[in-house]
């Protein structure tokens, strides 16, 4: 069971609790910022600008979907800044599928007449696609001034092609071409920064420096072209796909997928956005575990329940739950025969996660015992096609790097089925199956696993697969609490448990490559204390999609600087700078860890690698 009520209410006291003030000691402000320059890169509530004079400043803003500004700490803070993201550039930069509005001459056979001079680059969320008459002509054959919301498909010889529903009452046309005049301009404007992309230019951006370090945004305003737009959110991609649906709720009636079916009152347009989030997510389910479902979910999904007949919901346990804004999943399995029935709120997130359950029912016969039934309920509820990286709630990355003392792992992976407890339990279950999931290391055990523990098969515990790796996995399990946000990779961070080490003795030296685009990696080195070694590193990587070349020595603040660290015995030291050339004196015996210096959420964009050369010092 998920509920998003208490979730928002524990959101809601925190950022309460932060909200800044000047005179609030914790989150003083030290300093008013005015920058101009480009965009380096763009991330869930961070963007990365770079000012004429080549210095990148990260600033931290508070996105629309968030409640607060995520800070380095993790704490949240209450600080809406206004966002502008705006452009002005020409037709043959758009792409196919964008939504665009513009105002032209069209008859209902499908012709069209005149040229359009100007276009609008929309998101499709707020704007229904089709077209509505601004002034209609008397005779039908005639064309009529109308204004058209579709989808961009091809830009040929002048002749723009877009594509309006097919249900449209205008015409039976589902593709409409209209000639485009010399010098027609398409113009874009929106208030979400993920809008732009990297090399936009920012026009203003005026932020605070907090006590705390952490650089927030007030003002941003961002100019963009073709070539620097970023990618529209899946969300938006939905409700742009069916954005020529009503977004009026509905009398309760059956609404249904290949997988799913629900009497439900949300609107047309929520209906198939929720189905088709569904079924994205049980088609990767099913892809990763190899097995699919035997039937389709059933069940209620409901808006408002005062407009429900009577003796229509018969669950008093799920209508109590959708009255508390949650939802829960009744599964029932008698041999090969099973059933799993949804009731729910209409919040997305809580229909994903119940949702995932019932796939869980169907296909293996239960959910497994409670952390692995709610971590990875958790996980469908977060998993998008093609995205490897962390994105959830703010709040989850926000408890976990927080909290004290952390969780252990066989405090969370307790066997047979438990109390589900809190939305922190929940958070604690879907960081290790996270990180069991996708870590190279431990992801060939945890689906066997899971498939196991979810068809109940004996003698099958946790314990007994992941034992024999246990201080491995506590190990990097403590690594991913304390580094974990969104973008985490964890694919990118996984410890090079296999690579063979051995000490420098006399003149023998080493060569290692080390890639920007991943966590510590091995050099192979094992150093013994109070003996000298020399380092050198050759090459250029970036730390950006479309950012500057470094060399090891990175930037002014350390940004792609090659920086190492020493492990022995499962215990880390403090990392140190390395940069181009490093004259060292082991502090201790240890293994020679290495990586580019760049904040762990941000490694999957980065590129290139440099190779590095080991010698001991030799004798003056």
């Amino acid at each position: 069971m998920r509920s998003s009520w208490i979730l928002r209410l524990v959101i809601l006291g925190i950022v309460l609790a932060l909200h800044v003030r000047r005179t609030d000691a914790q989150f003083r402000i030290e300093q008013r910022l005015t920058i101009t320059g480009t965009i380096e890169s763009v991330s869930q509530g961070i963007v990365v600008v770079k000012d004429e004079n080549g210095k990148a400043h990260t600033v931290r803003f508070h996105t629309e979907d968030a409640d607060g500004v995520a800070l380095a700490s993790g704490r949240l803070l209450h600080h809406p800044a206004t966002v502008r993201v705006s452009g002005n550039y020409g037709p043959d930069s758009l792409e196919v599928g964008q939504i665009i509005r513009f105002e032209g001459r069209a008859n209902r056979v499908g012709r069209t007449e005149g040229e359009i001079e100007s276009v609008e680059l929309v998101s499709g969320k707020d704007e229904k696609q089709g077209i509505t008459v601004v002034e209609a002509s008397d005779i039908p054959a005639d064309f009529s001034t109308c204004n058209i919301v579709g989808e961009f498909a091809r830009l040929a010889k002048r002749r723009m092609v877009v594509r309006i529903p097919g249900s449209d009452p205008f015409t039976r046309k589902t593709a409409l071409s209209f000639s485009v005049a010399e010098g027609a301009i398409v113009t874009f404007e929106s208030d979400d920064l993920g809008r732009a992309g990297a090399g936009a230019t920012v026009t203003r951006l005026v932020a605070v420096r907090l006590s705390t370090g952490d650089v927030v945004a007030e003002t941003i305003e961002v100019a963009v072209s073709g070539g620097t737009m970023g990618r529209v959110s899946i969300d938006d991609q939905l409700l742009a796909k069916y954005g020529h649906l009503s977004d009026e709720p509905r009398t309760p009636r059956l609404i249904r997928s290949a997988h799913f079916a629900f009497m439900s009152d949300i609107s047309d347009r929520q209906a198939q956005v929720i189905l088709d989030k569904l079924e994205t997510m049980v088609g990767l389910l099913t892809a990763y575990f190899g097995r699919g479902p035997t039937g389709a979910v059933e069940g209620f999904v409901v808006r408002d329940l005062n407009g429900w007949p009577n003796g229509l919901l018969t669950e008093p346990a799920g209508i109590a739950k959708i009255q508390e804004e949650a939802g829960v999943c009744f599964s029932m399995s008698l041999g090969n025969k099973r059933r799993a029935v949804l009731y729910s709120c209409d919040d997305h997130g809580v229909i994903q996660h119940e949702c995932t359950h019932g796939f869980c029912t169907l296909a293996f016969g239960s959910t497994g015992p409670t952390w692995l039934a709610e971590g990875v309920a958790e996980m469908g509820n977060y998993w998008k096609a093609g995205q490897r990286a962390v994105d959830v709630d703010p709040i989850v990355i926000s408890y976990l790097q927080q909290a004290t003392p952390k969780r252990k792992l066989l405090e969370i992976a307790i066997p047979g089925r438990v109390n589900s407890g809190t939305w922190q339990d929940y958070t604690w279950r879907w960081a290790l199956c996270h990180l069991l999931a996708n870590n190279p290391n431990y992801a060939p055990r945890f689906k066997p696993l899971a498939i196991a523990l979810m068809e109940k098969q004996p003698s099958v515990t946790f314990a007994a697969v992941y034992g024999p790796v246990a201080p491995q996995i506590s190990f990097e399990y403590d690594l991913f609490l304390n580094a974990v946000g969104n973008g985490y990779r964890a694919d990118l961070c996984a410890w090079q448990w296999n690579e063979k080490f051995m000490p420098l003795r006399g003149e023998r030296r080493k060569e290692k490559k080390i890639q920007a685009a991943y966590g510590w990696q091995a050099s192979g080195i094992q150093f013994e204390q109070g003996l000298s070694y020399d380092i050198a590193a050759v090459g250029e990587w970036k730390i950006a999609q479309d950012g500057s070349d470094y060399d090891a020595d990175g930037d002014e603040d350390g940004r792609g600087q090659l920086v190492g660290i020493l492990f022995n015995d499962f215990q880390l030291s403090d990392p140190f700078p390395i940069g181009k050339r490093k004259r060292l004196v082991a502090p201790a015996d240890g293994l020679l860890f290495l990586r580019c210096q760049e904040d762990w959420n941000k490694l999957a964009d980065n590129s290139g690698e440099l190779t590095l050369h080991f010698r001991r010092t030799p004798p003056d």
